[in-house]
């Protein structure tokens, strides 16, 4: 499916100057938006429009969103905030963060950034780079109602209150979450080369095992036990103060480093506040019940050689990023009984999810009973930009292509080590 210029159906929607509308003040107090404007949905009436440029002040508003709206830990306030702070401002992503509201209750909001790529002014989610589930937060209620024209009326109405952008590129967003449809996915979008995977924990450990060679990981689990009764076995550790942290964090950012490395893959990590970002998270979350980052660690005679980072939102823990050390003990593959001893964890603090993110890997296809289609959407702004959205969806087919053909994919992976990999 292809991009298209989004045109305006005067019939459809409005916007004018505030003063002709009968707009509610602001409370003292309350952050001052950018650019508002008013906009006739069919699924709403008329609602009101605000861009802000900054997440300060709208904490009450967006945590209430959060449990009305199919979300993720991704779009979390102290998620997108940190984020934002940190990792957005070294990537000169500004923050836009897009406000829906009818009669002063909030419908919808939409975390997004504008930034530069080359000649173009590009909007996307804010923190998409390190976000496995990208979407906006839309009333669950909300949702059923709205139809393809309305969320063209309302990207074209972004598209002038955001002015001037060139292109929206929205990545990584799953086609449902929570058994609802994202409301993007009523636009013009193409199927993303990856999917997401999760594992469903309800009736306890043993029946999460069970959905995926439960017997086979059993067995896997208990050789590895003897293989290291040698080094007093393998402990699960779990970050638990400012210095674990720091630890958990060093370490696994050595180990990532070393990988990307050899692979010859562009390490986002190094990228400017992005280590800072996950520190403060994670130090932030220490004592949540449902930490916005938890480090667990496996340590084996002394160090830690597999480190798996995620969070909690609703009952869910989302997995982040994984680290694994390649030394003598990786035959035993630590990571694999890392991720045993998270899962055993997750059922012990009542969780109902536990994913992986998006990206096919053998281990996540090994462990996951579930696959969530994934979506992108790329729409040219103006005229002048669609060369550029014919050569991303292009770039994306071929992905595609090279992804459902094991054999091709791997012969890429390979001959990326090859050209860009350093040992």
């Amino acid at each position: 499916m292809g991009s298209a210029i989004l045109k305006r159906d005067a019939k459809a929607r409005f916007a004018t100057s505030l003063a002709a509308h009968d707009v509610v003040p602001a409370a003292a107090g309350a952050p001052v938006p950018l650019a508002k404007s008013k906009l006739d949905l069919a699924a709403t009436g008329t609602i009101e429009l605000s861009v802000y440029d900054d997440m300060a002040g709208l904490r009450d508003e967006w945590d209430d969103i959060v449990s009305r709206a199919p979300s993720s830990l991704y779009q979390s306030y102290d998620w997108v905030e940190s984020w934002s702070r940190h990792a957005g401002r070294g990537a000169k992503m500004d923050p836009r963060i897009v406000v829906g509201r009818k009669r002063g209750e909030v419908l919808f909001i939409l975390p997004l950034s504008i930034y530069r790529r080359g000649i173009y002014r590009m909007v996307s989610y804010l923190s998409d780079t390190h976000s496995n589930f990208c979407m906006g937060l839309f009333d669950k209620d909300l949702i059923p109602r709205l139809t393809s024209a309305d969320m063209k009326a309302l990207v074209a109405e972004m598209a002038d209150l955001l002015a001037p952008v060139d292109v929206l590129e929205f990545c990584c967003q799953p086609v449902s979450w929570d058994a609802t449809t994202n409301p993007f996915a009523l636009l013009r979008w193409q199927e993303s080369h990856n999917l997401g995977y999760a594992l469903s924990l309800e009736g306890g450990f043993d029946a999460a095992l069970n959905r995926r060679n439960g017997s086979r990981k059993r067995k896997k689990f208990r050789s590895q036990t003897n293989k290291l009764k040698s080094v007093g076995g393998g402990h699960l550790r779990i970050a638990s103060t400012p210095d674990e942290v720091n630890w958990f964090m060093d370490t696994a950012m050595d180990l990532t480093a070393k990988r990307f490395d050899k692979a010859g893959i562009w390490n986002t990590f190094e990228n400017e506040g992005v280590v800072p970002f996950f520190r403060e998270l994670a130090t932030a979350s220490l004592g949540q019940d449902e930490p916005a980052l938890l480090i667990y660690g496996l340590e084996i005679d002394g160090e830690l050689r597999a480190v798996f980072a995620g969070g909690i939102l609703n009952g869910q823990f989302h997995g982040c990023f994984t680290a694994i050390a390649d030394d003598a003990y990786t035959a035993i593959s630590p990571g694999e009984m890392l991720i045993y001893l998270v899962i055993e964890d997750c059922v012990k603090r009542g969780l109902h999810t536990f994913d992986l993110g998006r990206g096919e890997e053998r281990y996540k296809t090994s462990w996951c009973d579930q696959r969530l289609a994934m979506f992108e959407t790329n729409i040219a702004l103006k005229r002048t930009a669609l060369g550029y959205t014919s050569y991303v969806q292009a770039k994306l087919f071929a992905k595609r292509l090279m992804r459902s053909n094991p054999k091709l994919w791997t012969a890429g992976k390979r001959l990326r080590a090859r050209l860009y990999g350093r040992v």
